[in-house]
């Protein structure tokens, strides 16, 4: 009976092991599913467009000038006040296109025209080669989402019978994190019989604008004509005011076109003087890596309107997890004998188990395509359970009586003896095995994700292996499932989520513990669990920044419920 209470034990341990592997995985990846970009199919404002004399692509120019062609030079004046301390920078954008519009975009500049060397750390920081580089990334992140804007705010104004004015916001929809300030603007086109002259771009709200917290914002574009009568940017005006490091500051972009080059008109050139001076053999330049590997297709995608995550990222995660659980029947293989049913000696409708549980685990991930995630996970898992058995004592009993009809008394005294060493092995009752158990957690996963609008739809699926701290072996690998919708507050960032989440637990646990050499051969173990796969999921995911989110899910079955936080960083 001594044996057989060791290999209870062992096996409980065994089962304890498999159950709680999946349970405690880190099993969710940090939502920023892409939300699609709104798709109107209202005509009417495409018809006052048309009506005043406004190509399609006007709008675009608002978010960045290099949308005007494939072949195009630009001059920028850059200067910032931060403080007392004022300087200035000017340099020119070259973008080039290949015949499959792959995009090159350069920084060509004289060390001269590049002001960052002032006392003011701040100001070296705002105008120095890295942080213009970081201003040209932006006007190519714009250039992509081109139709980003909501055709249901079109507003007509018309000021008298020459002047109309065209007003509209951008898309709420489409806009990255780190460029979503444009979601706050409020655009105005001023129309002059028939031909677009200017625009305006305010904002609404205070936004955040690289380090700078902006106040008070307003691009004033002026417009020209080609020859053959297609408009483009005469100039731009961007000014800002606001602070910078908690310090007031002031920004002024002016961006000029020097020249386009065309497949219909040839050479354009708007500037003789600074096309001169780029030309100058001695110039500097700086490329700019505006592409990255992943994900593929991610730039079309993006030229379509469709926010798309940043796309690496690594998070920490806790999960603490409750389960309640019964038993259906108890079977040991110990070794030569063969397997042996010990549901006679312990009740399995009448024990269960107690579980505790927490994860604490690191997880990285990468976007391969615009909708599909793939990730790695490891970490650590401490369980703490209970296990409350019912002991029938039915062949201890039986023992003892066999022994009193050989000798009168035998058996009851062989019981009351166990019982005086503290084993009542002959006495009914719940046996109590407290256990604490400690894992390592190793992982892989991968999550499809598709959305539109403020909704989205996601399926994240991880296998996971976990192994006792001190041995050498992995369990076997398990899996789970997450499909879930959500509901995106766009102007939060935030997003609301339901589902639901499986756990591939069989109801059967089976395995070895190894061989024995007692037993004469392997000891095998067959439990029978009562557990429920399912279990409802409902969270959130707040985005903060361009580069942090927060998780938060909470899970409840009829077997188990948790509760799981994580914290994120993409870049």
């Amino acid at each position: 009976m001594v044996l057989s209470s060791y290999l209870h034990k062992k096996i409980y341990l065994a089962m304890i092991a498999k159950v709680t592997a999946i349970c405690l995985t880190t099993m969710f990846l940090l939502l920023a599913a892409p939300l699609r970009a709104e798709q109107s199919t209202n005509d009417t404002n495409v018809d006052v467009f048309k009506q005043y004399g406004i190509p399609k692509e006007l709008p675009k120019f608002g978010l960045s000038s290099l949308s005007q062609g494939d072949h195009i030079v630009e001059h920028v004046l850059k200067d910032v006040t931060v403080g007392e301390e004022t300087s200035e920078s000017s340099f020119f954008l070259v973008q080039s296109t290949d015949k499959k519009g792959n995009i090159d975009l350069r920084i060509k500049y004289f060390e001269d025209d590049i002001d960052g060397e002032g006392d003011e750390p701040t100001l070296n920081e705002s105008n120095s080669l890295s942080s213009i580089e970081n201003l040209t990334k932006t006007e190519y992140k714009l250039r992509q989402y081109a139709e980003s804007f909501d055709r249901s705010t079109v507003k007509v104004t018309e000021v008298d019978e020459r002047t109309v004015l065209v007003s509209f916001q951008y898309s709420k929809y489409a806009l990255p994190q780190d460029i979503a300030y444009f979601r706050f603007m409020h655009v105005q086109i001023k129309v002059l019989e028939g031909q677009p002259v200017a625009m305006t771009i305010t904002n609404s709200q205070p936004f955040e604008y690289g380090k700078y917290q902006v106040e008070q914002y307003q691009q004033a574009i002026v417009f020209d004509n080609l020859a053959d009568g297609r408009i483009i940017v005469k100039s731009k005006v961007v000014t800002a005011t606001g602070s910078f490091k908690s310090k007031p500051a002031s920004l002024k972009v002016v961006v000029t076109p020097v020249a386009f080059y065309d497949d219909v008109l040839g050479t354009v050139v708007q500037d003789d003087e600074k096309l001169n001076y780029v030309s100058d053999p001695r110039i500097l330049e700086k490329r700019v890596n505006v592409d990255r590997i992943f994900p593929f297709m991610g730039d079309l995608v993006r030229r379509q309107g469709i926010d798309l995550p940043l796309p690496y990222g690594i998070s920490v995660a806790y999960r603490n997890q409750q389960m309640n659980f019964g038993f259906s029947s108890f079977d040991l293989g110990l070794g030569s004998l063969g397997m042996v049913n010990l549901d006679k000696d312990f009740d399995p409708d009448k024990s269960f188990a107690e579980v505790t549980a927490e994860s604490f685990s690191l997880r990285g991930d990468v976007y391969i395509l615009p909708f599909w995630n793939v990730y790695g996970l490891l970490g650590k898992v401490k369980v703490t359970a209970e296990i409350d058995a019912d002991y029938t004592a039915n062949t201890m009993n039986e023992v003892k009586d066999t022994l009193n009809s050989r000798v009168p008394g035998l058996g009851t005294g062989v019981c009351n003896t166990l019982a005086e060493n503290g084993l009542p092995f002959c006495d009914a009752g719940r046996l109590r095995v407290p256990l604490n158990l400690d894992y390592d957690v190793v992982g892989l996963g991968t999550t499809l994700a598709v959305g539109y609008r403020e909704y989205f739809a996601s399926l994240n699926m991880t296998w996971a292996a976990t192994r006792l701290e001190g041995l050498n072996d992995w369990g076997d690998t398990l899996f789970s499932a997450q499909p879930m919708l959500g509901y995106q507050f766009v102007d939060y960032r935030a997003q609301f989520l339901i589902g639901a989440e499986y756990q591939a637990l069989d109801a059967k646990m089976t395995g070895s513990l190894g061989n024995v050499d007692a037993l004469n051969g392997e000891f095998l173990y067959d439990i029978g669990v009562k557990l429920n796969s399912w279990a409802y999921l409902i969270g959130f995911n707040k985005q903060l920044g361009k580069h942090y989110n927060i998780t938060a899910l909470y899970n409840k079955g009829e077997t188990r419920d948790a509760v799981t936080l994580s914290f994120g960083y993409r870049f």
